[in-house]
């Protein structure tokens, strides 16, 4: 009888200490998730104030004046204005109205130069 109720105490102790420790294993996941967030959540705003100072660069890289300043440059002599034949325009279907409302410069904002047009022959 003795040792019946010496094994049901042991393993209750065991079952209540198991609880007790899976109970703690618990709390210290959620202090390493409380320890970390504000890491992550520091190292997520300065990904959004890089990510806005590049988007301001390629702004100011795209603005007109700049790209116009830069064809003067002596490293771009050999460049030339495209004549209008050679240049394409691809219209897209979707998300067309969008870009025409947001853009002034609506031609710019879909056409592409894709290079000159074969020569024509007189024939």
């Amino acid at each position: 009888m003795r040792k019946i109720f010496f094994l049901q105490v042991l393993v209750c102790a065991f079952s209540c200490g198991g609880v007790l420790y899976a109970y703690v294993q618990k709390q210290n996941d959620l202090i390493k998730v409380r320890i970390e967030l504000p890491k992550l959540a520091r190292e997520v705003r300065l990904l959004e104030e890089l990510n806005s100072r590049l988007r301001y660069e390629i702004e100011r890289f795209e603005n007109p004046r700049h790209l116009m300043s830069l064809a003067k440059r002596p490293e771009f002599s050999h460049l030339k204005h495209p004549l209008m034949g050679e240049i394409f325009v691809l219209q897209s279907s979707e998300g067309e109205s969008a870009v025409q409302e947001e853009s002034k410069f609506e031609p710019r904002a879909r056409s592409i130069f894709i290079g000159a047009l074969p020569a024509a022959k007189d024939e």
